[in-house]
């Protein structure tokens, strides 16, 4: 018998992880749970023990985290840490309605659905500590690239640098071009390109060490959306019913946009979707994107993806 275990869902951020996470919730006696690693959501679903974003926790460091992301998988929501930042009683109020949400997750025994990119470098020791099902979402990096320049989202790669046991482990190659990245402002896109350079290096040290997790291609998802779940459907144990497939083809069908819409970032036309970099950037962008993730890209991507 198929023994169900909590499910994470991770990779790099703009690689369609609260798209795959909500859907995956759309299976029954599931219970969805939104970054708790953010440490920009000023009242999560976690307590407040994370410094940095993309914040690393392993066997050395887990002390000051272990309790807090264990109470994430167990639905207890962190009321008393959340009212004391509640600045209105239609805050505290919503407060209320997530704490009904987990009590209710939990009187239920639904089974935990974490979607966090957030979480990413703490993915490893949280699967061994929870015994997770981990779902790692890999995305082209000129569509990374161009996510992140509709959207102008910089990163300070302080949050990588002052964080030492991740410099020296799974991002020690680009220790160096980091403390560089992080002293002084770089190019959105050179930017772009060296954090999906982290990321993919290091889901190349997960897919060796972790053969039995779940390693996707943003674009085979969505290329054929409903196929293409209910095979991840099948491969995490979740039912895959006539109402979660309904879900699938609503939120990714060819009725939707192409582009996301400012109203409802995840409904698209996720086919048309695949290919939206090539219109987002430029020639020359792209053929930089190329050539300066071309060492780890050729691992996902051959030249046709291109």
């Amino acid at each position: 018998m198929y023994v169900k275990r909590p499910i994470l869902v991770t990779g790099t951020h703009r690689s369609g992880s609260t798209w795959v996470g909500q859907l995956l919730a759309a299976a029954p006696g599931t219970g969805y749970v939104h970054e708790p690693f953010n440490i920009d959501i000023r009242m999560g679903p976690a307590r407040d023990v994370f410094d940095y974003w993309f914040q690393y926790v392993g066997p050395e460091n887990q002390a000051a985290y272990a309790d807090a992301i264990a109470d994430v998988f167990q639905f207890r929501y962190p009321l008393k840490n959340n009212l004391r930042k509640a600045n209105s009683i239609h805050e505290g109020l919503k407060l209320l309605k997530d704490q009904g949400l987990f009590w209710l997750y939990r009187l239920r025994g639904a089974l935990p659905v974490v979607k966090d990119p957030i979480a990413f470098f703490s993915a490893e020791w949280m699967a061994r500590q929870l015994d997770l099902s981990v779902v790692v979402l890999i995305r082209h990096p000129a569509a990374f690239c161009s996510s992140l320049k509709l959207m102008n989202w910089q990163f300070d790669f302080s949050h990588f640098a002052q964080q030492p046991l991740l410099l020296e482990g799974y991002l020690n190659p680009f220790a160096d071009e980091i403390r560089l990245f992080a002293a002084e402002e770089k190019p959105l896109l050179a930017q772009a390109v060296l954090f999906w350079n982290c990321i993919h290096h290091t889901i190349r040290i997960y897919r060796e060490r972790h053969p039995d997790w779940l390693f996707i291609r943003h674009e085979d998802l969505s290329a054929s959306p409903v196929e293409a779940f209910q095979k991840l459907y099948t491969a995490l144990g979740l039912p895959y019913t006539a109402k979660a497939k309904a879900r699938i083809d609503q939120r990714s069908g060819v009725q939707n946009a192409r582009e996301h819409q400012s109203n409802n970032e995840f409904v698209r036309n996720s086919r048309a979707n695949i290919d939206n970099w090539k219109r987002r950037l430029t020639p020359a962008e792209i053929e930089f994107v190329r050539a300066e993730t071309a060492a780890i890209a050729q691992d996902f991507y051959s030249d046709k993806d291109w």
